[in-house]
């Protein structure tokens, strides 16, 4: 018996840009609006991981290694909890092997989906408070 796992998933994004350095970021004029888009994605025959979890702040994660396509991040702590989780491509390393930067903020109830390059693994970052989060990672 043939199993199709199709993930659906929907991507906003509010484009900004950074005029200047020691600026603030400004809506992208060029824009003016939100981008948004929907995807529906068939992974192989392996069946999506799901799983829960706890990061302690500024406790760093390897989310996973190398070899997944797909990944979906949700901060599943209480609206109002300090903080939140910062995400990194792990594959972004300077010469110590750690992250240059973490690019994504993931808030309270916040969350990331995309697919992304099998050479790229998410790692994760608490900021302030232990927070915890769900995860879904499909090849």
């Amino acid at each position: 018996m043939a199993t199709n796992y199709k993930i659906t998933f929907k991507n906003h994004c509010t484009p900004q840009e950074y005029i200047t350095e020691n600026d603030r970021w400004y809506l992208d004029s060029d824009v003016g609006a939100k981008l948004t888009g929907t995807a529906v994605w068939g992974p192989d025959t392996t069946q999506p991981t799901y799983a829960t979890a706890s990061l302690a702040a500024d406790a760093v994660i390897l989310l996973e290694d190398t070899g997944y396509d797909f990944y979906y991040v949700k901060n599943t702590s209480a609206i109002g909890t300090a903080g939140g989780i910062i995400i990194s491509m792990a594959d972004e390393v300077n010469s110590t092997g750690s992250p240059d930067d973490y690019r994504i903020f993931l808030g309270p109830g916040e969350c990331f989906a995309s697919k992304v390059s099998t050479f790229a693994s998410l790692q994760l970052k608490g900021v302030t408070a232990t927070h915890t989060y769900e995860y879904i990672k499909a090849t």
